[in-house]
C-alpha cells in the first residue's frame, strides 16, 4: 500500500447486520427465579459486520479519510436506524442500496470469561445478500476498494461473477484493492468452493491481511512461510499477516519482518479484533505510516477494542486509548 494522502476515497464492500449481544449477568433481584431471570435475560442491540467495523475503525483513525460503503439494506426501521448510524460514523452513504423486500440479517453473540464467542446468525436472506442484484448498471470510482472473504460468501455465483467483474473495472480505472479472507467454514457450501474464490480474490489484491488461523483452516498452512508460498504467484504487493500472540508479519518488496504485539491482559470481546487491525493499518498506511508503524499502531488499535464488550467499542473509549492520525 503506498503512503497516499488521506484525501483519497476507499470504497469497503461488505454487509452490516443487527448485532443482540447478551450483557453482563447481574444478581438477581428479590423474587425474582433463575428460571425468570434466563426467560428476561437483556440485550444489547448494535449494528456490526466484518467490512462495517473496519469502515468504521479506519475512520476513526483517520477523520480526515472519505469511506463509502458499498452494501444493501431494507426498507424497514432498523435500516433506516442503519442508515442514521453511519450518519454518526461519518460514513459516506452513497453506495447504500435499498432492497423493497428484504431486510437487515442479525446476528446474537455471546462471550465466555476468556472473550471467546459463540454466534449464532439469520442473515441468509439479508438484503446485503443481493446487493450486486440490487445496484446494477451504478458506476463509481475510488482510489481504494476493500472487501473481504464474507463479503464474496454471502452472494451467490453470479454476483460473484458480477463482483469481480466490478473489481476489474476498477482496477482499470486505476483503483487498488485491499482483501482479507476471513474464511467462515458455514458460509461456504465447501472447501473447494472457498479456496477458489479466495485465491481468486487475492489475485486481484494490492493489499492482503491473510490470518493464521484463517489459513489454518482453509489450506491448513502451519507456518507463515506456508502462507507466503501460497501467495508468491499472486503479484501482491503488501501482505500483512495476523498470527495472534506471535505477532504480524509483514512482506513487502521481497523484505520480510514481524512487528511484536502488546499483551492484553483483560480480553473481554475478540468479536472485530482483525477488523479493527485492517481498519488502523489502512488509515495508518494512508497517512503516510511505514509498513511496520502502521502494524504496530493497528495492534493497538484491536488490543483497544478487545477490551471492550461489542464489535464497535464507544467513541469515549476508542479515543481515550486511541490517538487519531
Amino acid at each position: 500500500m503506498s503512503s497516499v494522502n488521506s484525501g483519497q476515497r476507499m470504497v469497503i464492500f461488505g454487509e452490516c447486520i443487527v448485532e443482540l449481544r447478551s450483557l453482563p449477568e447481574e444478581p438477581l433481584k428479590t423474587g425474582c427465579t433463575s428460571q425468570e431471570k434466563s426467560i428476561n435475560d437483556f440485550m444489547a442491540k448494535s449494528f456490526a459486520g466484518d467490512a462495517y467495523n473496519t469502515a468504521v475503525y479506519l475512520k476513526r483513525c483517520l477523520p480526515s479519510s472519505s469511506i463509502s460503503f458499498l452494501t444493501a439494506i431494507g426498507a424497514d426501521f432498523l435500516s433506516d436506524e442503519l442508515l442514521f448510524k453511519m450518519g454518526e460514523h461519518e460514513i459516506n452513504t452513497d453506495l447504500v442500496f435499498r432492497s423493497s423486500s428484504r431486510n437487515l440479517g442479525l446476528y446474537m453473540i455471546r462471550n465466555d470469561n476468556e472473550g471467546e464467542r459463540t454466534f449464532a446468525y439469520w442473515r441468509n436472506h439479508s438484503a446485503a445478500t443481493q446487493t450486486l442484484n440490487i445496484m446494477k448498471g451504478t458506476d463509481f470510482a475510488c482510489d481504494w476498494f476493500y472487501f473481504s472473504g464474507i463479503s464474496i460468501a454471502i452472494l451467490d455465483d453470479e454476483q460473484r461473477t458480477a463482483l469481480f467483474e466490478l473489481i476489474a473495472c476498477l482496477k482499470d480505472k486505476g483503483s487498488k484493492i485491499a482483501f482479507d479472507p476471513n474464511y467462515r467454514a458455514r458460509l461456504w457450501s465447501s472447501q473447494d468452493e472457498a479456496k477458489y474464490w479466495t485465491g481468486k480474490a487475492y489475485a486481484e489484491a494490492d493489499l492482503a491481511f491473510p490470518g493464521a488461523d484463517d489459513h489454518l483452516m482453509l489450506f491448513g498452512h502451519t507456518h507463515a512461510d506456508e502462507i507466503f508460498s501460497y501467495l508468491a504467484d499472486k503479484q501482491i504487493d503488501e501482505i500483512v499477516m495476523k498470527n495472534g500472540a506471535v505477532g504480524v508479519h509483514i512482506l513487502r518488496q521481497q523484505e520480510q519482518c514481524i512487528v511484536p504485539v502488546e499483551r492484553v491482559e483483560r480480553v473481554v470481546d475478540t468479536t472485530a479484533a482483525g477488523d479493527a487491525f485492517n481498519g488502523g493499518y489502512m488509515a495508518a498506511r494512508l497517512a503516510g505510516k511505514k509498513p511496520v508503524d502502521s502494524a504496530s499502531y493497528g495492534a493497538k488499535v484491536a488490543s483497544t477494542v478487545i477490551t471492550y464488550p461489542g464489535a464497535i467499542i464507544s467513541c469515549d473509549a476508542f479515543t481515550n486509548h486511541i490517538p487519531s492520525l
